[in-house]
C-alpha cells in the first residue's frame, strides 16, 4: 500500500466514521450520555482490558495453529505481531494484515504471501463464527431487526466464498490439480509470469485446511477468541448501567465485525458507536446508555490496543537495530581479519 493509497484509505475511513458517529448521536441527549459515563461502574470497565488481552493471546495461539503445518513460529513473536497489526488496523484500516505478514516473514523462513494466506484463513473462520452465532441468534430471537439480519447474511455470503476455498483445498489431489489448471488457464499470461512463484508460496499458507483436526481446533479457538469480545461488550454495557442478554451482545458484535470490513476511522470511532446503538436499539428505546457503553469500549479496549501495539513496535525496532548492528560488526571484523591476513602474506618471487 503506497503512501498515497494509505492517505486515501484513511480519508475514506474518517468520512465513513464521521457519518457513523453522527448517525449514532443524532437522537442522543448529550447531557444524559455524559451522566451515564460519569455514573459508569469502574470494575466492569477495568475488566474489559483483561478480556481484550485474552482475545489477543488466543488470536496469536490460533495463528500458531494455522501456521503449524508450514513452520514453527514462537508464540511471543506472533503475539507481538498480532498487537502491532491490530494497532495498525486501528490507525489505518486493514493495513495491519500486511504489516504483521511482513514482520513474521522477516523473522521466519515463511514467504510473506504464505503468511498473508494464513491471515486469509483467519478471516474465513472469523466469518464462520459470525454465521454460527447468527444461527444462535435466530434460535433465541427469530424477530431480529432488519439490519442485524442483513449483517448476518453478508457474513453468510463471505463464509460461502471461504468454504468454497476450503472445499477446493480439501478435495483429492487430482481434482485439486485440475481445478488449479482451470484457474491458471483463466488468468492472463503476464500475470502468471510475474506471480507464478508468489502463487505457489501463497498456497502453502492454506496447508492447515487439509487437516480436519486442525480445522476443528481453529474453529474452536475462533469461537473462544470472539467470545472474549462478546464478553467485553457485555461488560461495557453493564458498566454503563444495563445488563445485556446474550442475543443483544451477539447483535452488537455481529454489526461491529461486518462494519469493520469497510474503511474505518482511527480507533474505529463511529463504527463502534453505531454497532452499539443499533445492536441495543431492539431492547432500549433510548441511545444514551448504548453510546456510553461504546465510549467505554473504545477507551478500555481500542486505545489500549493502540498503546500496546506501539510499545511492541518500538521493541521490535530496537531488536532489528540490534541485529543489524551485530551483522555489521561481524562483517567489519571479517573484513579486518581478512585485511590483516593479506598484509602478512609475502608474495614469493620466481627464480630467474
Amino acid at each position: 500500500m503506497t503512501i498515497k493509497n494509505k492517505y486515501k484509505w484513511t480519508m475514506y475511513g474518517i468520512v465513513i466514521g464521521a457519518f457513523f458517529f453522527w448517525f449514532s448521536m443524532r437522537d442522543i441527549d448529550t447531557h444524559s450520555a455524559l451522566e451515564s459515563l460519569r455514573a459508569a461502574e469502574l470494575i466492569p470497565a477495568i475488566l474489559v482490558l483483561p478480556a481484550g488481552m485474552l482475545f489477543m493471546l488466543i488470536k496469536a495461539w490460533r495463528w500458531s495453529v494455522i501456521l503449524g503445518p508450514v513452520a514453527h513460529v514462537g508464540m511471543s513473536t506472533l503475539h507481538s505481531a498480532a498487537y502491532i497489526g491490530t494497532a495498525a488496523n486501528l490507525s489505518i484500516a486493514h493495513s495491519g494484515e500486511i504489516l504483521r505478514a511482513v514482520l513474521i516473514g522477516r523473522r521466519s523462513r515463511i514467504a510473506t504471501t504464505a503468511i498473508l494466506a494464513s491471515i486469509g484463513v483467519e478471516r474465513i473462520f472469523d466469518f464462520m463464527v459470525v454465521v454460527a452465532l447468527f444461527g444462535v441468534l435466530l434460535i433465541i430471537d427469530p424477530q431480529l431487526p432488519e439490519y442485524v439480519a442483513i449483517a448476518g447474511f453478508v457474513a453468510l455470503f463471505m463464509v460461502g466464498a471461504g468454504l468454497l476455498t476450503i472445499a477446493v483445498l480439501s478435495v483429492p489431489s487430482k481434482v485439486r490439480y485440475h481445478l488449479r489448471l482451470l484457474v491458471i488457464s483463466l488468468l492472463p499470461e503476464k500475470f502468471l509470469e510475474l506471480n507464478k512463484n508468489q502463487l505457489k508460496r501463497g498456497l502453502v499458507g492454506f496447508s492447515a485446511l487439509s487437516n480436519p483436526s486442525i480445522v476443528v481446533n481453529i474453529f474452536l479457538l475462533s469461537v473462544l477468541q470472539w467470545g472474549c469480545i462478546i464478553g467485553a461488550i457485555w461488560l461495557c454495557a453493564y458498566s454503563a448501567g444495563y445488563t445485556l442478554t446474550i442475543s443483544m451482545a451477539i447483535s452488537v458484535w455481529t454489526l461491529m465485525v461486518i462494519g469493520l470490513t469497510l474503511p474505518s476511522s482511527p480507533a474505529q470511532l463511529g463504527t463502534t458507536q453505531l454497532a452499539f446503538t443499533l445492536g441495543l436499539s431492539m431492547a432500549l428505546h433510548e441511545t444514551q446508555i448504548p453510546f456510553a457503553a461504546s465510549v467505554i469500549y473504545t477507551v478500555c479496549l481500542n486505545l489500549p490496543y493502540m498503546l500496546i501495539g506501539m510499545i511492541c513496535w518500538i521493541k521490535v525496532g530496537k531488536i532489528d537495530r540490534r541485529i543489524t548492528s551485530k551483522k555489521w560488526s561481524a562483517e567489519i571484523d571479517r573484513r579486518g581479519k581478512k585485511a590483516h591476513q593479506d598484509s602478512l602474506t609475502v608474495p614469493v618471487e620466481g627464480k630467474s
